[in-house]
């Protein structure tokens, strides 16, 4: 680690009132300097009833590990969790498919906190679009007494943006050349299933190993050039 994220993690201790999080923030955060080869990344989704992580609910969550240039496909997981919101899940369902009757059974917002944050310590988190995982994820913690996560994110989003632009291209806004499908398939990966929190999770790793790749491999990207 280097010096501010030294300062960060200790901050983090310190505003910490969340049990399980302080526990998990004693564990050292990955060098900007680490390449990818050596790293244990997590591929994180989050379904949810919009965008306004002040206001919507997170009602899916699927994340996988990424160990070096290699997905764990045993590591994945996905989680339903009960809609907050008295309204349930609202016009939200129209994007993800998941109906209230979907979440009968689903775990709690706790439950699924428990689950996720081990998988996190200590770790660099990716997603396509990241910061919507990270604000969700910021104030599901607030809410219960834990802080923003210190730890990096990788934005694959960002990412493609910039390798696009980097070797002359353009990004047409309007026409979705940043989505997670229109990134895959611009790198020749297979389709996958769309809005399932597990499936996304695993897309985004599949297409972080490719811009890795583009980039000179895992043995020679180092984590700063990804964030």
């Amino acid at each position: 680690m280097n010096l501010l994220q030294r300062y960060r993690l200790a901050r983090a201790r310190r505003l910490c009132r969340l049990p399980l999080q302080q526990r998990l923030l004693l564990q050292p955060l990955p060098s900007p300097s680490a390449r990818i080869a050596d790293l244990e990344i997590v591929a994180l989704d989050f379904e949810t009833t919009g965008l306004d992580a002040q206001r919507d609910h997170v009602i899916a969550a699927g994340w996988v590990l990424v160990r070096g240039d290699r997905i764990v496909m045993a590591s994945a997981r996905e989680l339903r969790v009960r809609s907050a919101s008295p309204d349930g899940v609202g016009q939200s369902a129209v994007i993800h498919g998941i109906l209230d009757s979907d979440l009968d059974d689903a775990d709690s917002i706790e439950a699924m906190i428990e689950q996720l944050l081990p998988e996190l310590a200590g770790r660099t988190i990716v997603a396509h679009a990241a910061p919507i995982e990270r604000n969700f994820l910021a104030a599901l913690l607030r809410r219960m007494g834990g802080v923003p996560l210190p730890n990096p994110f990788v934005d694959t989003m960002t990412l493609e943006r910039h390798l696009l632009e980097g070797s002359g291209g353009s990004v047409r806004e309007l026409h979705g050349d940043l989505t997670l499908d229109a990134c895959r398939v611009r790198r020749g990966l297979p389709d996958h299933q769309r809005h399932s929190a597990g499936a996304d999770a695993v897309a985004a790793a599949e297409l972080l190993l490719a811009q890795v790749a583009q980039l000179g491999g895992a043995e020679q990207v180092k984590l700063r050039e990804l964030c």
